[in-house]
């Protein structure tokens, strides 16, 4: 039992590095070099939509590469974390439930109209704190196919 304790956590590994997807798989490259690959699961295939953006992953390493258990953006490409998560509309409300922060975030949708209708989809939102729990879009990206 033991064994199987600390066998079970030896091979589990927290790693950040810059997300590379490409026609073989999706791939984190590390800021000191080497490259490994991520094997994603329902709640983790946003990341493959997160290409040039620094994510840390949790999870277990295997011989496929780091199955991934949690994960969080440290850079949305612009030096902020941004903002993650399944968009929510209620009423004139456009809500996301962030990943990053653990928290409900209001956002300021008036500059991207458009935004609206990817309700229900997971997006990256980079922007500014307007507000307590505001946030007013400045750019965002769909992490879905078709994004």
């Amino acid at each position: 039992m033991l064994f199987s304790l600390l066998f079970a956590c030896a091979f589990h590994v927290e790693r950040a590095g810059m997300v590379t997807p490409d026609a073989r798989g999706v791939w984190l490259d590390g800021y000191q070099g080497g490259r490994v690959a991520l094997v994603l699961n329902e709640a983790s295939a946003p990341i493959k939509y997160l290409g040039g953006c620094v994510v840390e992953v949790r999870g277990t390493h295997t011989p496929a590469g780091i199955v991934v258990d949690d994960w969080v953006v440290k850079d949305a490409g612009d030096g902020s974390g941004g903002f993650v998560g399944t968009l929510q509309a209620f009423g004139a409300r456009l809500l996301l439930e962030d990943r990053n922060t653990r928290t409900t975030l209001t956002l300021d949708d008036q500059q991207v109209p458009e935004l609206r209708v990817y309700a229900g989809k997971p997006v990256l939102i980079v922007g500014t704190v307007v507000g307590p729990g505001e946030v007013r879009v400045m750019a965002w990206r769909l992490l879905t196919e078709g994004g």
